[in-house]
């Protein structure tokens, strides 16, 4: 576990009117799982070994206040062990009183390298998975968001060299950043968001052409990524 490890909200890490991007808390969430399972034995360079990786599958956040620029908070994470083909983590980032100011609960998968199939947590780290801790920073895994039926298409995005990670596929941070830049300029202007909710489907690459659906149901927005009969994510955003 990472327990309450001081970071410093940084001006490239936030928006126009100084508040924490979306974008920005899933790097932080990314770096501080890698750590932390690193420290524990099953990171990144561990399984490599195995020939598979982890992959993140879903994550719920909640945001009870937006962190700001030059917030001095702590961060914590600790994975929950396995909940069938999941590996369970948690993450929260709090004030120095430790107050809440964002939670989130993540689901993860073992997928081999080559084949991109999915492999049994298990049968990779074996049975006795270290290190769990059984708190709660949100009590539900986040959530399966099914396809969007009705929506319409509000933008195209080619996915580029900024877009890819160390294992040459697009970040996860940056499918949070498309959806948030799909939507009309005074919309997010003058709203914040309160929570989202990602799934992750199919991986892209370089040159990949994502199409992002769009629908607003009762104020709840909800965004598909498309690639041909693929579909890339899913999501739902709540401000």
């Amino acid at each position: 576990m990472i327990e309450n490890s001081k970071i410093v909200i940084k001006s490239y890490e936030v928006d126009h009117k100084g508040l924490l991007k979306p974008f920005s808390f899933l790097n932080y969430a990314q770096e501080l799982a890698n750590i932390d399972a690193a420290q524990l034995g099953f990171g990144y360079d561990n399984i490599r070994e195995s020939g598979v990786l982890w992959v993140l599958s879903r994550i719920n956040v909640k945001f009870t206040q937006m962190p700001k620029w030059r917030d001095e908070l702590l961060s914590s994470t600790w994975h929950k062990g396995v909940d069938k083909l999941f590996g369970l983590r948690d993450f929260l980032i709090s004030k120095p009183d430790g107050s809440p100011m964002i939670t989130a609960t993540s689901s993860w998968l073992i997928i081999d390298n080559h084949s991109r199939k999915i492999r049994r947590i298990e049968s990779v780290i074996g049975d006795d998975f270290t290190g769990g801790k059984q708190f709660n920073a949100i009590e539900s895994p986040a959530e399966k968001i099914p396809s969007i039926k009705g929506g319409f298409i509000v933008k195209n995005h080619t996915v580029t060299y900024s877009d890819l990670d160390i294992n040459g596929h697009t970040n996860n941070a940056k499918y949070i950043e498309w959806i948030v830049d799909s939507l009309p300029w005074e919309y997010v202007n003058n709203n914040i968001i309160k929570e989202f909710t990602l799934n992750f489907n199919h991986e892209t690459i370089i040159e990949d052409t994502i199409e992002i659906i769009y629908l607003n149901s009762d104020n709840i927005h909800f965004f598909e990524g498309i690639k041909g009969d693929k579909s890339i994510f899913t999501a739902k955003l709540i401000f």
